[in-house]
């Protein structure tokens, strides 16, 4: 889900309802199906198939029981807290009132042949689905009212453990009060009805004889077992209940967060979680949001710096962790200068507007070209561009990467020049001298504001060879024409400022034995 600010928000989805347990239908069916012949006893065997045949329908006609009971409770997820407080109230009590009316209903079965069979297993059914329908009662209650109160999501576990065993513990306290006055309850209901306990060899006992026998230590000991055991049994749906949708409320935070941690490590940083739920899971959702968040300013602070600083110091900066300070060395490297011909007339004739234009298409152009040959972007010097080869980052064939930049440069302006990229000028004209030896490299500046770049003899061997340089061509020094496989014609030795010796220079481009253009003026 989008937000007004075209972030990616996260929020729990919709529970799906869970479909109804098809196998658990038909096994009751059959196990039903094949109870209702029920002739005269044929052995062991029969008993033995009868009886799997009873337990398979008593747990199929449970499973479809908590089905039913977790359809019931998604329908009440979403309305109102009053809307699920009394919805979660009446729960228990609609499934205890449809156990004996399903128990009659399906009862009409004995008379083609069940022998209780379906009756049986759907009033237990029924019992089951009451039992878990009073964990989902301590669930609603502890959402609805407790957290008002208690806002962290352990103190909220805590409560619906209490809660249970709170309820656990007055159930109990109820049947050992039931249980340790047997004796005068049945001596009550023996006087009012014909109340018969039937103890096989020992006799029928009724009245104060029933009394008597209920009174017994060991009678007193077995049914307080079968007590225990029973409230056991009908618990058991209640904890799993309680416990199941405790955790589908912690799960249905986890999972948006979870998702959000995908988005971002596909790169992925628009994305947020919804700071919602438990105390624990908002400040969790609200540190991940925060985290994002600092993660997407500092790309776009990167990004922002990657427009004026070149990717390769970039890249030696992450690889020192964020240090920005590259420190100075000498190393060999290959520089060159492309100058625009004819720039002061040109910015003398148009508008600054029109003069910025003219260089801005060139630039956007040139620095594609020196980007794939992953040279470094020293500077823009007004219409002239600097860059270097073998800094900041290590390139052994520095020499060739330089002169076959500086022919794509070249190449690149005559290609400009056909598609009339210049309408305001007509034509551009380009000169460029590359070199390569010996030069300082590193960060030059204050702590506030410094810059990588080179001096040295070598850089200003490169703008002298420039401004030697007629338009069109590329004219490198002796060091690169014998490191560089490029093609190479020696030329005329001359001076330069600087220099006590004439300087040779070789000519790349145009190649040796092309027609050169005819010479242009100088900017």
């Amino acid at each position: 889900m989008a937000d007004a600010s075209g972030l990616n928000v996260l929020t729990p989805a919709a529970r799906t309802p869970r479909r109804l347990p098809r196998l658990a239908l038909w096994a009751w069916l059959g196990a039903v199906a094949v109870s209702i012949p029920n002739p005269a006893k044929r052995g062991d065997l029969f008993d033995l198939i009868d009886g799997l045949c009873k337990l398979t329908a008593l747990i199929a006609a449970c499973g479809l029981a908590a089905w039913l009971e977790e359809r019931a409770f998604g329908r009440l997820i979403g309305r109102s807290p009053l809307l699920r407080v009394v919805g979660a109230l009446l729960l228990p009590l609609v499934f205890v009132l449809t156990a004996p009316l399903a128990g009659v209903t399906l009862g009409l079965l004995d008379y083609v042949g069940d022998d209780g069979t379906s009756s049986f297993s759907v009033a237990i059914a029924c019992l089951w689905a009451a039992s878990a329908a009073v964990g989902t009662l301590v669930v609603v209650l502890i959402d609805v009212v407790v957290s008002a109160m208690v806002q962290s999501l352990r103190g909220r576990i805590q409560l619906a453990v209490l809660s249970l065993v709170g309820v656990a513990t007055l159930a109990a306290a109820g049947l050992a009060v039931v249980v340790s006055n047997m004796g005068s309850a049945v001596r009550y209901l023996s006087q009012r009805s014909n109340l018969t306990l039937d103890l096989g060899q020992e006799g029928k006992f009724r009245g104060e004889g029933l009394a008597e026998v209920m009174n017994k230590p060991e009678m007193v000991r077995l049914v307080s077992i079968l007590v225990l055991v029973a409230f056991a049994l009908m618990s058991f749906p209640a904890v799993l209940s309680a416990c199941g949708k405790l955790a589908d409320a912690v799960m249905e935070r986890l999972h948006p967060l979870a998702r959000a941690f995908d988005h971002l490590g596909r790169g992925d940083l628009a994305v947020r979680v919804e700071e919602a739920g438990s105390k624990d899971f908002r400040e969790l959702n609200r540190s991940f949001n925060r985290m994002v968040g600092e993660l997407s300013l500092s790309r776009n602070m990167e990004r922002a710096f990657g427009q004026y600083v070149s990717g390769q110091v970039l890249s030696r900066i992450r690889e020192q962790h964020g240090e920005a300070t590259l420190p100075a060395e000498l190393r060999e490297a290959s520089v060159f200068f492309a100058d625009v011909r004819g720039f002061t007339s040109m910015s003398e004739r148009l508008e600054p507007a029109e003069v910025l234009g003219v260089l801005n298409r060139y630039f956007e152009r040139v620095v594609a070209v020196i980007d794939r040959h992953e040279g470094y972007l020293d500077k823009f010097i007004g219409d002239a561009v600097v860059v270097v080869f073998n800094g900041p980052i290590d390139q052994p064939d520095h020499a060739e990467r330089a002169a076959r930049c500086a022919i794509a440069v070249q190449q690149e302006v005559a290609r400009l020049n056909a598609e009339g990229a210049f309408p305001e000028v007509g034509t551009l004209a380009v000169g460029i001298g590359v070199t390569t030896g010996p030069l300082v490299a590193g960060n030059l500046g204050s702590a506030q504001h410094m810059e990588y770049t080179v001096i040295g003899d070598t850089v200003n061997l490169a703008a002298r060879l420039t401004g030697q340089a007629p338009a069109g061509e590329v004219w490198v020094n002796a060091r690169n024409a014998d490191l560089s496989p490029v093609q190479a014609q020696a030329l005329a030795p001359f001076s330069v400022k600087g220099k006590a010796q004439p300087v040779q220079a070789y000519r790349v481009w145009p190649p040796p034995g092309a027609s050169l253009p005819p010479p242009s003026a100088e900017g």
